[in-house]
């Protein structure tokens, strides 16, 4: 399980809150079983995909606002998450909460952790900082 450090933190309230309530969910998504309660698994996906509308539209106005040259690559890879998302959100929602689903959800929120707000979001933030 990761967890949410200062290291992580950006200076930008609304980005490391927004980032905060995904490391938070976190915990729930790693707590479902074949066994959980789809309404419990649906309002998970409900959630990460607000996360996802909201938190990318900001992200990427800040990238765009201040010329960050990587803001192509950093949009496919958020377009990527959502991708994602839906694709498991409909496996498990046509059929049911399988392993193999929530092993999908599982990895792909750790590698969403690990690799893309402890790295990738790091990248465009120092640009940010030293703009200002």
């Amino acid at each position: 399980m990761l967890w949410w450090t200062e290291e992580l933190e950006t200076g930008i309230e609304s980005i490391d809150k927004q980032h905060k309530s995904i490391f938070d969910k976190a915990s729930e998504i790693f707590n479902l079983g074949v066994n959980s309660n789809i309404k419990e698994v649906e309002k998970i996906f409900i959630f990460l995909m607000g996360y996802a509308n909201n938190h990318f539209y900001e992200e990427e106005i800040l990238m765009m606002e201040n010329s960050y040259k990587d803001f192509i690559e950093h949009r496919r890879q958020h377009n990527y998450f959502i991708e994602k998302i839906y694709r498991i959100y409909q496996n498990t929602i046509e059929g049911q909460v399988s392993e193999e689903n929530l092993n999908d959800l599982k990895l792909l929120i750790i590698e969403w952790l690990a690799n893309h707000i402890n790295v990738e979001d790091k990248k465009y933030i120092k640009l940010m900082k030293s703009i200002q």
